[in-house]
């Protein structure tokens, strides 16, 4: 067995009693001085009831006037399975802010409140069989949540979205952001959110701990430990504000599509389980369809919020489920939502691994870089077949550029939208499934020019393919500097038909 130093001996024997006593299992007494400190506040118009230190039931009820009281666990008092055993008799309590102190950490406060987060839609008289939570935050340029919604729509029968409430969250700090997507939303699918199928809400401001005096964990940088402790903090939140709204809830990310008829799989294989379970995964890959009762969610939002900046999200899941005893993964298969986003909303991280186990089409990686090249126009004098545009081969997608027959002469331009310093500049001829197809003769070419004069080449195509570190010219680097227009011109014309696959305009990080 191996010994642990006294100083991580206290750390672990902190974590492991903060961790049974949110969970309920036992008294936390003043073992050890601060830890934790968890204070309620409940605001509504019902009756609530909660356990004190003797666990003795205590009702409070104002039938005339709001109610306000508040619950204290410290470490010197009581025990905070208080926490866990508060109840509303009201369907959704007004307010609700929980204060977690995280060993070596400083305190935070979650602003909760659902009538100031509820945005478009509406709650169901009834509880539904199912609610799935989408959380949304802004990416570089790119935003996945319409194709995410529309393929839970169609894979879904009109039955099964009777039962059924997603729930949309937009969380970034821009709250004018934050905002003009709700709006987006709703206006998109106002059916959906009249019936009650889509609830759109938005994350009220937060104060946030100074993420800079935190003790870092897995080697993480500042920027990636804000990152992932903000998204713990939101989906605690989630986790509140849909505790009551169906039997089951489902947890998705806002850039994935789903298999045909995934609700009818979940049902039947629940059925199969029985409720010998905690935690059901329905995809293979991270927080993506984690499946469980909606009676744990208020359990799991406050096991998030004492240890939201220790461990990442993914690992918090699977130590909540072996202290449910949950000791096993229970994995549906084939998976039931593909990942298909690569921009990430952590900053400069591409997500490009998709679940091979997924039930519908397959999503295959072909290209090489994925580069989030600066904003420009994009354009081509060559013969474009159908929907392989110019711009294909510069955006961050899957496809690519295919023109018919290029002649000499014709060019593919990119003009940019402010001048830009290029490490390096990257052409990719060619697909892996149709290798022959390339610019067989042609030369790169770039201007500083503001209208995209005084062209000055930078080298010619190998088999369709240019890469600027590869060329034996020492002016490279100064070439590169302050250039607005890219042109890749066609020498000499051919009968095959050519593609650019990609294009990546590398910048200094």
């Amino acid at each position: 067995m191996r010994i642990l130093p006294r100083g991580r001996r206290k750390e672990s024997l902190v974590l492991f009693l903060s961790t049974c006593s949110v969970l309920g299992f036992i008294k936390l007494n003043s073992v050890i001085d601060g830890y934790p400190h968890t204070s309620i506040n409940l605001a509504g118009e019902n009756k609530a009831v909660l356990l004190n230190k003797n666990y003795t039931a205590i009702v409070i009820q104002n039938s005339t006037k709001r109610m306000k009281t508040s619950v204290n666990v410290t470490s010197q008092s009581t025990t905070s399975k208080a926490l866990l055993q508060l109840v509303t008799k009201s369907l959704h309590s007004e307010t609700l802010k929980t204060t977690m102190l995280t060993p070596g950490s400083t305190e935070f406060t979650l602003n909760f409140s659902v009538s100031a987060s509820l945005q478009y839609g509406h709650f169901r008289p009834q509880k539904g069989f199912l609610t799935i939570a989408i959380p949304s935050v802004k990416r570089e340029r790119y935003n996945y949540i319409h194709k995410t919604i529309d393929s839970l729509l169609a894979n879904s029968s009109p039955k099964d979205k009777e039962t059924v409430t997603i729930v949309i969250m937009f969380s970034d700090d821009d709250t004018e952001w934050n905002n003009e997507r709700a709006l987006n939303v709703s206006e998109t699918y106002d059916e959906y959110i009249q019936s009650g199928h889509i609830q759109v809400i938005t994350l009220p401001p937060q104060q946030y701990p100074d993420f800079n005096i935190m003790p870092t964990t897995y080697n993480d940088s500042v920027e990636r430990l804000k990152w992932r402790s903000k998204q713990n903090i939101h989906y605690a939140f989630l986790f509140k504000y849909c505790h009551n709204i169906s039997d089951f809830y489902m947890h998705l990310e806002d850039d994935v599509v789903a298999a045909k008829n995934y609700i009818q799989d979940i049902r039947k294989y629940k059925r199969i389980l029985m409720n010998n379970w905690f935690l059901i995964r329905f995809s293979n890959m991270g927080f993506i369809g984690i499946f469980f009762k909606s009676s744990n969610l208020l359990t799991i939002s406050d096991f998030f919020l004492l240890f939201y900046a220790v461990q990442p999200c993914d690992f918090l899941m699977n130590i909540i489920a072996k202290i449910k005893l949950q000791e096993k993964e229970i994995r549906y298969r084939p998976s039931l939502f593909q990942h298909h986003g690569i921009i990430s909303s952590l900053k400069n991280k591409k997500q490009l691994i998709v679940d091979r186990y997924f039930k519908g089409s397959k999503i295959t990686r072909r290209k090489k870089y994925y580069n989030l090249n600066p904003p420009a126009e994009v354009d081509t004098t060559m013969v474009v077949y159908e929907e392989y545009t110019a711009d294909k081969a510069y955006l961050i997608n899957d496809k690519y550029f295919w023109a018919v027959s290029p002649q000499k002469g014709q060019t593919y331009t990119v003009v940019l939208k402010e001048q830009q310093t290029l490490k390096a500049l990257v052409i990719v001829g060619a697909y892996p499934t149709k290798k022959t197809d390339y610019i067989q003769n042609g030369e790169v070419q770039i201007s500083s020019s503001q209208h995209c004069s005084d062209w000055i080449k930078l080298g010619e195509l190998t088999k369709g393919s240019f890469d600027s570190a590869k060329v034996k010219n020492p002016d490279i680097p100064v070439l590169l500097r302050n250039i607005t227009c890219i042109q890749i011109e066609v020498t000499k014309s051919q009968n095959e038909w050519a593609i650019i696959s990609e294009l990546a305009l590398k910048r200094e990080e």
